[in-house]
């Protein structure tokens, strides 16, 4: 069935409560408010994380307001100004997240320009998982060799070429597949500290992206800066780096982007 928009507001995909399924909804447009920007959106990417949210992670820790429209990582267009923006949408209240023509976004946020010969799609599924993956290499230091176990999702497919990049050893492991020794590991796919913990026994530093570790320097969190942001684009412009985009989906068709569809980033085209 066709959805008419009432000819005020804004298309947004949302949840209705904690862990109920995406739809297509129309809502108000957002307005900035004190040191925010509002953003009408280009593209939009999906991370693992948005799931999370809307299954209720945050529930104990922040504010949220429903519809639930998940979404951190997007670029866009600053309204007024006309600056095209890449970067970390994410804000409290919960809930007013990049899958959404329009966003607002505390001007102190993770953002960069988006350079005119950059895909916006190719901008907004950078951030988190870029970032991820080269702060993760960067805290490998000296180390010649590394497993990266799950190299097909977004952080394991940035990881593994800017390690490469960087003149180390790259052992992908998929899931199911056979470890071996070395210098230093990945661990983008355990969910419980017995699988991780087993397999950290392959190299003497370790990292895992999951927090299940009961070593807390090896619980790895990103802290993402606009320098970052810049670099990772630099990258993809001079060919160093390619996204792996493997699914476009049109807002309007973005219901079912948290449905599995195989290695690769999801990007929302607005």
């Amino acid at each position: 069935m066709s959805v008419t928009r009432s000819g005020v507001g804004m298309w947004g995909i949302a949840a209705a409560d904690f862990g109920a399924e995406l739809q297509l909804v129309e809502l108000p447009e957002p307005q900035a408010g004190p040191d925010e920007l509002k953003v009408r959106m280009f593209a939009a990417s999906v991370n693992p994380f948005d799931r999370k949210v809307v299954n209720g992670m945050l529930r104990e820790s922040a504010e949220h307001r429903f519809p639930l429209v998940p979404g951190t990582d997007g670029a866009g267009e600053v309204v007024g100004s006309g600056e095209r923006i890449f970067g970390t949408f994410f804000h409290r209240p919960v809930g007013g997240g990049t899958y959404a023509e329009y966003v607002t976004v505390p001007a102190q946020n993770v953002l960069a320009p988006l350079p005119e010969d950059l895909d916006p799609a190719v901008a907004a599924a950078l951030p988190t998982a870029g970032m991820t993956a080269l702060q993760l290499v960067e805290s490998l230091g000296d180390a010649k060799s590394v497993v990266v176990i799950g190299p097909n999702g977004g952080v394991g497919s940035f990881a593994v070429q800017i390690a490469r990049a960087a003149g180390k050893d790259v052992i992908p492991v998929g899931r199911g597949d056979s470890l071996v020794e070395a210098d230093a590991l990945i661990d983008l796919v355990s969910t419980d500290r017995s699988s991780f913990e087993a397999n950290a026994r392959y190299a003497p530093l370790a990292f895992n992206t999951n927090y299940v570790s009961s070593d807390n320097a090896q619980n790895f969190g990103m802290k993402g800066s606009r320098e970052m942001l810049v670099r990772l684009a630099s990258m993809v412009q001079a060919g160093d780096l390619s996204v792996p985009i493997a699914r476009r989906v049109p807002l309007r068709d973005a219901a079912d982007v948290f449905a599995g569809h195989g290695p690769g980033k999801t990007v929302i085209i607005m």
